[in-house]
């Protein structure tokens, strides 16, 4: 069983439906993580053709996503290798991106949530730092 979770990973990963990529689809800024502040200047870029990217708080990332609203897989991520202060904050930030089991938009915010109640909120609007989540 424990080899079929990376073959059906990739399937579903593979499969991104239009309404998933017209849902989520453009570029979203990082506004919290966990309920809390996140730190500014990270991005997530979902593409039409199953891509993701973004900027994290060191490096740039990529991959794969698919999956059928409100279900969401990312896939085969992998970044560049840049040195910076914010290491712990952006292992933190892929742990949770990595974990990604489901998404939901509302009032032009992203929500990647996790299996263990992990939420990664972003908003649409750049200038937008408005988190819904955040305890503040």
């Amino acid at each position: 069983m424990t080899r079929l979770l990376p073959a059906l990973t990739l399937a579903l990963a593979a499969a991104c439906t239009p309404a998933l990529a017209t849902a989520i689809g453009g570029e979203w800024t990082l506004v919290g993580i966990d309920g809390s502040r996140a730190a500014a200047g990270t991005t997530i870029v979902f593409t039409a053709d199953g891509k993701v990217s973004g900027k994290a708080p060191c490096n740039r990332y990529f991959g794969s996503y698919g999956g059928e609203l409100p279900e969401i897989a990312l896939s085969a991520l992998g970044a560049t290798r840049m040195a910076c202060a914010a290491l712990e904050a952006e292992a933190a930030y892929f742990e949770a991106l990595q974990a990604t089991t489901h998404a939901e938009v509302a009032e032009e915010h992203l929500f990647l949530i996790g299996p263990e109640g992990r939420v990664l909120e972003f908003a649409r609007d750049p200038d937008d730092e408005t988190c819904i989540t955040c305890g503040d």
